[in-house]
This record gives structure tokens, sequence and C-alpha cells, in this order.
């Protein structure tokens, strides 16, 4: 009875411990390389104010990866999980930049469009705006990994908006409406640059789920056994 117990403590400790595998599934999949921008031109904030309608177009994005990676050069502001997507198997979280100089009056409403390009896996897509509290020039900036601090800061904070897209959404130009916090957010980013970083939540894979299962029935076949002794 001890080794049951001992065999079920494990397979549970290596359950909670081990990182789930996650299917694979983005968006924006073909929206810039290297080189080789993508980048529609529709891209950017519509934003109303107290002083009439701007459009200000994106002034850069990309990606950051779950390894943290990222290269400047590569336009391509994917978001998801990928498999062999800009040389990595990894979850991507994108980021875009705005020119907010010749924006003015006190904005009132905003949305971010975006061409979707390409949608993979199964869906919907949640895909939700985040703030970034990273400088800009180094969430710019080339890194070759080991600093997850900018990838995780595109994926947490304050929450400016977010949609669920599915494969009836691809390449095509979707609007996000921006949230109140986003609004001020914006309002106070005026006569500068502002940042909104982006990511789709992930889905543990199905082994995952039969891991945890597993885990779980062994565990309740022991207190049955010890019940039952």
């Amino acid at each position: 009875m001890m080794e049951l117990n001992k065999a079920a403590s494990i397979i549970l400790i290596g359950v909670i411990l081990s990182s789930p595998a996650y299917a694979e599934r983005f968006v924006f999949g073909s929206s810039g390389f290297e080189g080789d921008s993508n980048d529609s031109p529709d891209n950017g904030l519509n934003i109303t104010t107290t002083a009439g309608n701007f459009f200000v177009a994106t002034s850069s994005s990309g990606w950051w990866n779950s390894e943290g990676a990222h290269k400047q050069i590569n336009t391509n502001y994917i978001a998801g999980v990928a498999r062999g997507c800009c040389g990595s198997d990894a979850n991507f979280n994108n980021f875009f930049t705005f020119d907010l100089s010749n924006v003015t009056g006190s904005v009132l409403s905003a949305s971010l469009t975006l061409n979707s390009w390409d949608i993979v896996g199964p869906g919907p897509l949640d895909y939700s705006l985040f703030d970034i509290t990273s400088p800009l020039p180094e969430v710019r900036a080339t890194a070759t990994g080991n600093d997850l601090s900018i990838y995780n800061d595109l994926m947490s904070g304050s929450i400016y908006g977010s949609f669920s897209y599915t494969e009836a959404d691809e390449n095509k130009l979707r609007s996000i409406v921006l949230n109140s916090i986003g609004i001020s957010a914006l309002n106070g980013a005026l006569g500068g640059e502002f940042g909104i970083g982006g990511s789709v939540a992930p889905i543990p894979e199905p082994e995952t789920y039969a891991m945890l299962l597993a885990g779980l029935g062994l565990i309740g076949w022991v207190a049955y056994r010890r019940k039952s002794a």
C-alpha cells in the first residue's frame, strides 16, 4: 500500500510541476518577415477626440516569444502558439507602437484596426490587448533570449480590449474597441509615443488533460483501496 501511495504522489507532483503542452493556435501568422513586411497600411488607431477624428498608423510592430527572443527587423506581429515560426517552437506575444504627436484634443473613443492575416488552430482565439510598462525602445530592440520580462509584460497588466477571432476573420481587417482604461492611457500619452501589447490565451493539448486525469484517477484508486482495506 505504501508503494502505491508513493507512486500516486510522484505522478501528482509530476503533473503539477510539468509545463503543459499547448495546441498550435495563432493569429496574424503571416503579418511580416525579415525584409519583407506585410504590415497593412490600414493597421492603426482610429481615435475620436474633442478636436475631431484621427487615424494613427502603427509606427512599429513585432513579437517576443516565450524564449525571451525578438528580432527588430522582423515586423511579424504573430500572437499565440506556433511550431517552427521565426525559428522557434514557442508562444508569441505581439506589440504595436504609435506616434501620437499630431493628435489633439481629449480622447473620447478609440479602436485598434488590424489585418488578421493567418488564423490557425481551434477557435475562437481570444486575443487581448495589454498596456506596456517596458520602455518602448527596449520593446523594439533585438534580443537573443534569456530575458522574459518584456514577453511577460506584453500579456499582463491592464487590459485595453479584446477580440475573439475565428477562421471567418482570416485575412480581414478587424477593429478592437478600447475600453475606458485604454482611453485613459491614450489621453496620458498624447503628444508622445504609445504602445500596446497583445496575447492569445493558450489551450493545453489533450495529452496534458489526460496526464492530469490519470494522476487524479490513480490517487482516487489508492484512496478507495485504503478505505476498503
